[in-house]
């Protein structure tokens, strides 16, 4: 409830700020507190609800301001389009929160301790279940482990295969 009326004052503070400045004066901008207030505290849905709400603040704030238009369907176009990009600034709050959340869950995992067997390195999830490391790096971290040999297991492989240097099996 808290988190409503807090949205609810900024919408009106916006409308305040915009009806002092004149509808000469453009304070797009300002409305996007309301909207990424509602967005974190309500989702999607109370973004789209906060840009409707917002787009009905600016037709009132200008109206009373004196703007007279031309034409009656113009303060409705004009409200269409600031409704669509108080919309963008919900959908891109949005979508931009759900990347970080997603990319500091995908740190969190690979920086945590993890449980690997000393036998096998493999590494036990949070499921139970034991998985390669390859695979493992391949889920969590998004890329796929690059396949390599280094120098010291090529030396043990090349010893193990009865060359003394890499140069003597030619």
């Amino acid at each position: 409830m808290g988190q409503l009326l807090l949205v609810l004052a900024a919408t009106a503070f916006c409308g305040w700020v915009d009806y002092v400045t004149g509808y000469e004066v453009s304070v797009f901008a300002v409305y996007a507190l309301p909207l990424i207030l509602s967005t974190r505290s309500f989702g999607l849905m109370g973004g789209c609800l906060s840009a409707l709400l917002c787009s009905a603040v600016w037709i009132a704030a200008d109206v009373v301001a004196g703007h007279l238009y031309g034409q009656w369907w113009v303060v409705y176009w004009n409200a269409l389009h600031r409704f669509v990009f108080f919309l963008c600034v919900a959908l891109g709050f949005h979508y931009a929160r759900a990347a970080l959340g997603a990319e500091s869950r995908r740190w969190g995992t690979l920086t945590r301790p993890w449980p690997v067997c000393t036998q096998c390195h493999r590494i036990a999830a949070k499921d139970g279940h034991w998985h390669r490391l390859e695979s493992y790096l391949c889920e969590h971290a998004g890329t796929p482990p690059m396949p390599k040999v280094c120098p010291d297991c090529a030396r043990e492989s090349y010893a193990m295969a009865g060359f003394t240097d890499r140069t003597s099996h030619r």
